[in-house]
């Protein structure tokens, strides 16, 4: 098993190679620089223009950059390693570091309430072939699945955390936006209940297209094990329904959904983009929008790479899932 982690993190490291040459790439090729506001600015000589520009090396070849930026950033230990944000906001890493903890408290939460909701909303589906039940989780799943992020959640903000105080005129758990000044001034608790109301709703708008996947693979998986031939005789053995059920079908139609988690780590990631934005949440997707519309490079790379490491991450651990699920699995 030793050889094939090692074996697959070499294949995951030669990816984050690529990711990291195209993305490069893509930015430099995108139009305009990360100095094109301060060359608008009427206050800035060109002195201090061409000063800042060899400070940050964009006077450079673009090989030469990447390979600069490329020899500094897997020297992670190093404070400087990842440079510096072009728009004076302090070293890259440090900014990773200060909002990485908000979106991993925000992705955690969606993965688990989409785990903990859409899991067993599509085993009861399929022990439910065709009932009224199965076929509302179906219009629900393929509503909320087609549904774009920000229309889901600017509608859940709308609904839950404006009009519904409005309408019932009872103050509610739910808040819209991340932004306000008081909660320095809370104790321990008052923290972590403010913290959860401001959570609940951007968690929940990133849990509703992941929990409408889920259910449905789900679905899929179980009514595909419930009309196998070694289920069957699991039953004509005299095993209880609850023993056929969670030992031997549910073990089996959950490896399909160890692939779908594994990968879906990038979409909630890519959905903690937008919907960071639209709720103020102080995490890595809002300055990775705001690092986009700036041409702030460092900060942009440092992002994706971030991803795309937590992804070959995500799926060698899908891997391993695979033989603790599915005993015929070998790593030979």
């Amino acid at each position: 098993m030793l050889q094939y982690v090692v074996r697959r993190l070499v294949y995951g490291a030669v990816t984050l190679l690529a990711l990291s040459i195209i993305v490069f790439t893509l930015l430099q090729n995108t139009g305009g620089g990360p100095l094109d506001r301060l060359r608008q600015n009427p206050r800035i000589q060109a002195a201090d223009i061409q000063r800042i520009t060899e400070y940050y090396g964009l006077d450079q070849p673009a090989w030469k950059q990447y390979f600069t930026w490329a020899g500094k950033y897997v020297q992670f230990w190093d404070q400087r390693a990842w440079g510096e944000s072009f728009q004076g906001d302090g070293f890259v890493r440090d900014i990773i570091a200060d909002r990485v903890l908000a979106t991993l408290r925000l992705m955690l939460t969606a993965l688990g309430l989409a785990i903990i909701i859409g899991i067993p909303l599509g085993v009861f589906q399929a022990l439910r072939q065709y009932s009224f039940f199965d076929q509302a989780g179906t219009t629900f799943s393929f509503v909320t699945f087609s549904t774009p992020i920000f229309v889901l959640a600017i509608t859940l903000q709308l609904l839950l955390a404006v009009y519904l105080e409005k309408w019932t005129g009872v103050k509610f758990f739910f808040n819209a936006g991340m932004n306000h000044s008081s909660y320095g001034t809370f104790d321990f608790w008052g923290r972590i209940g403010d913290t959860l109301s401001h959570l609940f709703l951007p968690a929940i708008s990133i849990a509703l297209i992941s929990i409408a996947g889920y259910s449905r693979y789900q679905r899929a998986a179980m009514l595909d094990v419930l009309h196998s031939d070694y289920l069957r005789t699991a039953k004509a053995k005299g095993l209880s329904r609850r023993r056929v059920i969670v030992k031997h079908a549910l073990r089996n139609a959950l490896i399909p959904i160890v692939t779908l988690v594994s990968l879906d780590v990038a979409g909630v990631l890519g959905g903690a983009v937008i919907t960071e934005s639209i709720f103020g949440w102080p995490g890595i997707g809002r300055k990775y929008i705001e690092a986009i519309g700036t041409n702030d490079y460092p900060v942009v790379m440092a992002v994706v790479m971030a991803i795309g490491i937590m992804v070959v991450i995500m799926n060698v651990v899908a891997d391993l899932a695979y033989g603790f699920l599915d005993p015929r699995v070998r790593y030979d």
